[in-house]
């Protein structure tokens, strides 16, 4: 077993020591960016701007530049203005300066602006200029490195820049170039950014192996079939077959690997104990891809959310066929070995604790109806048809608070797991949950695929000790002897006590801290987060511009409803379906509320003058010289037959609406 270890670790080593360092991705767009620290008073709203020069050279349709600006607020403090240009993307080939508005306040914590291009084509860029708005509410200009970038680019190394669209990314992108450029409108140089290459198939690992999908089923299915190998051999006083045994060593090899690599959070503070090691698989999953699949580009290892991207299978592939390599060394060093009792032992506690872990973190944020929240105004108000199948899961388990308990009940019972003597029962009743989550991710499209068939597998394994004896019990009418409980080595006396300790250190971690979280959050994020005063929907009935009625339903002006569902923030639906986003300062007293552009686009900010009754909300304002006044009727969730139906125990008829 020692020349084992020795020998994968050797590998392990050789694999990372030729692994590249310089974080570089294959994708079609790229980012280049500044930070500067930001400290507003409290409950104090400042503006400010970022002003730059650019133009586009290029001839790809697809081909777009913006000026990007985003507000990073203080940890558990939601998200902060953003703003990319998205919706108004700069293609003139011509110098003309450009302005993204936004604002910061007592949440916000760092202020990241820079430059996006996307496709193929010249970028340039000049004279930047950062103001943030004083206590007397006049801009002021905030000194930043290399403006101009009178610093000439050297080895697309951009002087007081940084890749990526954070001071902790530095993401290169290999389809894209820098370069300094005599063509400037300020002082002796600008920046070049070219791309060329660029196609629909850059960072698609599916657009590259179209029938990828069949050989992740096919890896999927051997590694149920190699691990389930095992299942009749987990008492200590049974002997493997060869079988049994090849099996045994293929998952203490695999599970333990995907724990280590795809632990998701589920060990408490893993992911700073490992750093080291996951950086290694971050370099060397991307090089595994170019060198040896031969996928023509480097695959982005950033987190996105997504729990299913190419580089996640990238790692399953890799410890997959180590757990195969390892196998075979294994088998064949240690092939006089057929029982391994302890190292069983072991492995079981290491999925035991993952499995449970895992959905103790799930269920609670769906006791608290974290994770799946009730429908808001945007997903009310949007047409089926237009909502992604992720989108319409969430919306149908959302809008249940009793549903949402229900299934996180049934995922906390996965706590059963922590201990032998209920891990039958609780592997019994995680199965079927995570069947159910497993289900959903699949036919919802929902990118947690890797992680649920993972958690069934685990759990299939842990259940299969006993699997005939409970098919036994289920369906026939013979005796059923005691389940199996898995055998414990013995350990000394200090090492027993401080390892119980431990467990009960980390069982009070997951459910106390994991319960104080999810209720913070909810603050946050969830239903308890604190409501504005003019809660609600708002359809707008007429809307006056400078004395005519706009009845235009795709003119870029008319407004379809308005929507305060957050504090300090309101979204203006348009009749042509363009979305506006603005914070907001509410004097409640003089009836006013300052808009000030949070989305960008042709938005600016201006002053809401209202009056409000119970039902309905009517308003005035200039902006761009225009003079508009409206009327609104007031929509409140009760409004929504999904929201008002309710419960009923009596229905003479079906109400399928």
């Amino acid at each position: 077993m020692k020349r084992l270890c020795a020998l994968l670790f050797s590998i392990l080593l050789h694999f990372t020591a030729n692994a590249q360092d310089v974080k570089e991705i294959s994708r079609t767009w790229t980012s280049f960016s500044q930070s500067i620290e930001v400290e507003v008073a409290t409950d104090s709203i400042k503006r400010f701007k970022i002003v730059a020069f650019a133009k586009v050279d290029t001839n790809d349709e697809q081909a777009w530049a913006g000026i990007w600006a985003r507000v990073d607020n203080k940890p558990g403090q939601g998200r902060g203005f953003f703003d990319n240009m998205g919706n108004r993307p700069i293609k003139l080939n011509e110098w003309k300066s450009y302005e993204v508005q936004g604002i910061i306040d007592d949440k916000s914590a760092e202020l990241n602006f820079g430059v996006i291009c996307s496709y193929n084509g010249k970028f340039f860029f000049d004279k930047f200029e950062v103001y943030i708005e004083d206590d007397h509410g006049f801009f002021q200009p905030v000194e930043i490195h290399n403006p101009s970038f009178e610093s000439e680019v050297s080895n697309r190394a951009i002087t007081g820049w940084n890749y990526g669209v954070g001071s902790g990314d530095g993401t290169l992108v290999r389809e894209f170039s820098a370069k300094s450029s005599n063509d400037s409108i300020d002082g002796n140089f600008s920046v070049l950014i070219e791309g060329k290459g660029i196609s629909e198939k850059v960072g698609s690992i599916e657009a590259v192996f179209p029938n990828i999908g069949i050989a992740i089923t096919i890896i999927f299915i051997l590694i149920v079939v190699l691990s389930l190998l095992t299942y009749t051999y987990s008492t200590s006083d049974e002997k493997q077959s060869v079988l049994s045994s090849i099996g045994f060593r293929f998952s203490f090899i695999y599970f333990l690997l995907f724990i280590f690599f795809q632990n998701n959070g589920a060990y408490p503070f893993f992911n700073y104990l490992a750093k080291i090691p996951l950086e290694w698989m971050q370099s060397f999953a991307p090089w595994f891809g170019e060198q040896v699949l031969g996928i023509p580009f480097r695959v982005n290892t950033s987190p996105n959310g997504s729990g299913d991207t190419g580089y996640d299978y990238l790692v399953i592939l890799i410890i997959f066929s180590l757990a195969l390599l390892g196998t075979i060394i294994w088998s064949i060093i240690d092939r006089r070995q057929n029982s391994y009792t302890k190292l069983y032992y072991w492995l079981t506690t290491a999925m035991r604790f993952y499995v449970g872990l895992m959905l103790i973190n799930y269920g609670l944020s769906k006791v608290i109806q974290l994770q799946f929240p009730e429908p808001n105004f945007y997903r009310l108000l949007q047409p089926y048809g237009e909502s992604s199948p992720m989108g319409l899961a969430w919306t149908f388990l959302g809008f249940s608070k009793g549903y949402n308990m229900f299934m996180g009940i049934a995922e906390v019972l996965a706590g059963l797991l922590l201990f032998r003597r209920t891990l039958t029962l609780g592997a019994i009743i995680t199965l079927m949950t995570t069947m159910n989550v497993m289900a959903v991710n699949y036919f919802f499209d929902v990118p947690v695929k890797i992680l649920s068939t993972h958690l069934v597998v685990m759990t299939l394994f842990l259940l299969a000790k006993d699997f005939r004896k409970v098919m036994q019990f289920l369906l026939t009418n013979n005796p059923v002897n005691e389940l199996v409980i898995i055998a414990r080595p013995k350990l000394e006396k200090g090492v027993d006590i401080s390892l119980k300790v431990f467990k009960g250190l980390v069982i009070v971690y997951a459910l106390g801290y994991g319960f104080y979280r999810v209720l913070e959050s909810q603050k946050i994020y969830g239903t308890d987060l604190p409501k504005p005063p003019l809660y609600g929907v708002y359809e707008v009935a007429d809307f006056v511009v400078n004395g005519d009625t706009l009845t235009n339903y795709k003119s870029p002006k008319l407004w379809k409803n308005i929507r305060f569902e957050r504090e300090g923030m309101v979204q203006i639906e348009k009749m042509n379906k363009q979305r506006e986003v603005y914070n907001i300062e509410l004097d409640t007293l003089k009836q006013k509320i300052r808009f000030m552009s949070m989305s960008g686009g042709n938005a600016e900010s201006f002053d809401f003058n209202y009056s409000k009754t119970d039902n309905t909300l009517d308003f005035n304002f200039i902006v761009k010289n225009d003079t508009i006044i409206g009327t609104t009727k007031k929509l409140g969730k009760d409004k929504f037959l999904l929201v008002n139906r309710g419960f009923n125990w009596i229905s003479e008829y079906p109400y399928n609406r």
